[in-house]
């Protein structure tokens, strides 16, 4: 049954994302840069172009290159609600991969690795473990970019290299290996990035909300709604939000634009790359937000005598001790911008930090 079909008692008929190959989405791109803020997309052909599409796509060379990763996997991939259960296991992607290929040994692989429930419970969710926090890459010159470019679709612009700390402070590229029925309930992406799910082997189907619906698919007390079973109780207003569905094949790309809530299945064994952007459609949003500060004040102070030797202000020093991480984030990022601004810089550089600097400035 599809998700249009399943959605069929909302009052508000479902959009079909619009489709387009590689050559037309370029123009449409160019045509209309904030296309991704009006509606959500998907790409023909767009993984064919990448050597992931044959590197990755092997259980073999994944295990070989990825397999003693320390991840997560959980059942669904993550809860979006207060009183949504799960169960998870902390483990390797290897060991994960080893799960995907034969669920059945479930027990024996995951004894003593569940933090959250355990095997049980998991067969009382109905739902397979989902890891979604493999991290692939920690900087913008890492060697396995290589693997997926194009980064982007043809015409669009990423300012990813061009931010300092972007790979650091928060996990943007995503690898997800996962079984038919795998779940990502309704969610928003942190730090208002542009972002993509990329297929290379098996089927998804993904409803999205936009970000102007927000009041009526999230409650501040409990969290998201289940878009496949809406409670009236607690989202009265559901059937006014406007849901886009579409499904999600081999060498498809599915990208949506800054803080569009996105509901995922698996519905069949599927090997799915996701990758978060920044260009000038949300380039002030990404910087006012609080969740990249959080994650670089958390490596500042991690971090903390490396810090003080390369910033010997005293006011850095002051945040360090006693500023929240989201606080000291926003002053290490300010120093380090205009650290940069006193270097040579392409021009494009250059106005992605001087627009980060105003942003944040004003934000004091």
């Amino acid at each position: 049954m599809s998700v249009a079909h399943r959605l069929s008692a909302a009052a508000l008929e479902p959009k079909d994302i619009p489709f387009y190959d590689l050559e037309d989405f370029r123009q449409l791109v160019a045509a209309s840069p904030d296309v991704l803020a009006e509606h959500p997309c998907v790409v023909r052909g767009f993984t064919g172009q990448w050597a992931a599409s044959r590197h990755w796509t092997s259980f073999d060379r994944l295990n070989e290159a990825f397999g003693s990763f320390p991840v997560t996997a959980g059942a669904p991939q993550f809860i979006t609600h207060k009183h949504s259960k799960m169960c998870q296991v902390k483990t390797d992607f290897g060991t994960y991969l080893s799960y995907v290929q034969n669920p059945e040994r479930l027990e024996e692989l995951f004894e003593g690795k569940w933090s959250k429930g355990d095997a049980n419970v998991l067969r009382e969710l109905d739902l397979p473990l989902y890891c979604g926090n493999l991290r692939l890459v920690r900087h913008s010159r890492e060697q396995i970019l290589s693997e997926i470019t194009p980064l982007v679709p043809g015409g669009m612009e990423c300012l990813n290299g061009d931010i300092p700390y972007y790979y650091q402070s928060g996990n943007h590229v995503w690898l997800y290996v996962s079984l038919a029925g795998a779940l990502t309930p309704l969610h928003q992406d942190n730090n208002a990035v542009i972002a993509y799910l990329a297929q290379m082997q098996g089927h998804k189907e993904a409803i999205l909300y936009s970000p102007e619906d927000k009041q009526h698919f999230w409650n501040r007390e409990l969290g998201y709604m289940d878009p496949l079973c809406p409670n009236d109780d607690e989202f009265p207003t559901w059937r006014e939000a406007q849901p886009w569905t579409a499904s999600l094949h081999p060498g498809e790309l599915l990208i949506w634009g800054p803080n569009w809530a996105h509901h995922v299945v698996t519905l069949s064994n599927s090997i799915t790359v996701s990758f978060d952007i920044v260009n000038r459609l949300n380039l002030a949003a990404y910087t006012r937000s609080a969740d990249w500060r959080s994650e670089l004040g958390l490596i500042a102070r991690k971090n903390a005598a490396l810090f003080r030797c390369r910033m010997p202000y005293p006011h850095i020093h002051d945040a360090l001790n006693n500023a929240s991480e989201t606080e000291l984030g926003r002053e290490v990022m300010i120093c380090v911008l205009r650290s940069a601004l006193e270097t040579p810089l392409d021009e494009r550089s250059r106005e992605v930090k001087s627009e980060m600097l105003r942003t944040l400035e004003e934000s004091a």
